[in-house]
């Protein structure tokens, strides 16, 4: 018999912290209807006039079936109002259904729900869905991964031949069986529908994890900007707060390991290209028909919600990188003006001495740094003044910038400048026998073309003279801005080496 207390420390924190906290509230059950049919979808902001119509709307509707009574001398609107309030409260220990921010150029309050309240409505949707029993094609499943896993775990060399030997004898038997036409066993409907559901199980949760990674950088960014207003905290640590917070999402938790390797293999054309294909060659198979073909309709759906997930996320991420940009640049700003000033002051006051006590040399000026004294210029050179001649400059020579090692810069650039060198790679322009970046980057689609993916990489290679390449970036409001650099020319084979290692 297990530990009762061990146990009910374990459930604690589920209860207190989690989703449940929500939805053990008074009247959750018609907060979650209400901000279902209000939020369409549950990503959008609303400002407050419009979310109290509606939610007005939605009372007026639960009031016709029972469900909502006002009470004396109140109307919807005024019931609406009371309830958004209760929606928005985050005190005494409750969480907060909804949260707002100030939208500076409308100069309204934005209501979005908040990450906790999406965490509670999905597990609700998934409680919605219907429970399947275990499937011989699952169990199968599970049972090819368990074994591929002891191939690949396997420290004895003679056993894991022995592991392939078998996979392969059992791959001949079935093809020699295919070539003298005796695999005539076709497959079930049921056996299909088992087949479909496995890729199912496989991708469902997926969109769900890299919604609330895009929320979870949404709250973190708009705390960022937040901090940035109030004046707070300093730089400094308002810096080391964000990247806390994006660790611990994309570093530390399951979900965001899962969005790098799902970023890795499905943001690259090949990915998709392969998962599309596949999808389609599935759907052209004659097994396909009636429910199977519906369980293969949600699959698809699925993968196009992960790949706007993952869109999502990106554009968060790039987001919060504008703000990071700004803050730095603040930052960097704030100490350049504040250094002018000082020299300023310090010029002002040693061009005043001077002039008051003129060839004094008994009176230091003063630095703030340190006592010196300067002596009085001499009125006739100590050595005779001789004219030379300056060597001329050899116009002939060939003085240039040593080549950037492009593989440390695109290292140091991160997964995002490595997935452009791989599109770069899959349809290069060439001058020469040299892959040309630049016009190679400018083909590329406007959606792969971020300035703020790729900022870092540009600035590090100033145009030097009249020879330059031209970059057609899109910004984050979509406008397009062109920076010049010198011309990159790379070898394809250290192209490929790059795209490998990535």
């Amino acid at each position: 018999m297990g530990d009762v207390r061990q146990e009910m420390e374990r459930l604690r924190p589920v209860y207190e912290t989690g989703v449940l906290r929500l939805l053990l509230r008074t009247n959750s059950r018609m907060y979650v209807a209400l901000l279902r049919s209000a939020f369409d979808p549950l990503t959008t902001e609303l400002p407050r006039e419009i979310l109290e119509d509606r939610l007005a709307q939605g009372l007026r509707g639960l009031a016709e079936i029972g469900d909502y009574t006002l009470a004396e001398d109140q109307t919807y609107q005024s019931a609406s109002r009371l309830i958004l309030g209760e929606l928005t409260r985050e005190g005494a220990g409750d969480y907060a259904w909804l949260a707002n921010s100030l939208d500076v150029g409308t100069h309204r309050f934005l209501y979005r729900l908040t990450a906790r309240a999406h965490r509670a409505i999905d597990a609700l949707t998934r409680l919605d869905d219907d429970t399947q029993n275990l499937s011989g094609a699952q169990a199968n499943s599970i049972i090819m991964e368990v074994e591929h896993a002891r191939m690949q775990l396997t420290e004895d060399p003679r056993e894991r031949i022995t592991l392939l030997n078998r996979e392969i004898k059992a791959r001949k038997q079935e093809i020699k069986r295919i070539l003298q036409g005796r695999s005539d066993n076709r497959l079930s409907e049921q056996d299909v529908d088992d087949i479909i559901a496995v890729i199912h199980n496989t991708l469902r949760g997926v969109p769900v994890e890299l919604h609330e990674l895009a929320l979870s950088e949404r709250d973190n960014g708009d705390e960022l900007r937040r901090r940035m207003q109030s004046g707070g905290m300093s730089v400094d640590e308002i810096l080391t707060a964000y990247h806390d917070e994006y660790r611990r999402a994309f570093r530390e938790s399951d979900s965001g390991r899962r969005f790098e390797d799902a970023f890795q293999v499905i943001v690259t054309d090949e990915g998709r290209q392969q998962i599309d294909d596949a999808m389609r060659a599935i759907a052209k198979t004659p097994y396909l028909a009636g429910e199977t073909n519906a369980l293969l309709g949600q699959v698809k759906s699925e993968l196009a919600h992960i790949y706007d997930g993952i869109e999502d996320v990106r554009r968060q991420m790039r987001v919060s990188d504008e703000a990071v940009s700004r803050l730095v640049r603040q930052q960097t700003d704030t100490r350049y003006r504040t250094m002018l000033d000082t020299l300023n002051r310090l010029f002002v006051k040693l061009n005043t001495e001077a002039r008051n006590d003129p060839d004094d040399a008994a009176t230091p000026y003063v630095t703030d740094a340190a006592s010196v004294r300067l002596a009085v210029l001499p009125t006739r050179p100590a050595k005779p003044m001789t004219r030379s001649v300056t060597p001329e400059l050899d116009d002939h020579a060939d003085v240039r910038t040593p080549p950037p090692d492009i593989r440390s810069m695109i290292e140091v650039g991160g997964p995002r400048l490595k997935c452009m060198v791989s599109l770069i790679r899959e349809h290069p322009r060439k001058r020469g026998d040299l892959v040309d970046m630049a016009a190679s980057f400018n083909q590329l689609p406007a959606e792969e073309r971020r300035e703020s993916e790729i900022i870092g990489f540009l600035g590090s290679m100033r145009a030097e003279g009249d020879d330059y390449v031209t970059w057609h970036c899109v910004t984050l409001n979509g406008t397009q801005r062109s920076w010049r650099t010198r011309p990159v020319m790379v070898d394809e084979h250290l192209l490929d080496d790059i795209v490998e290692e990535g």
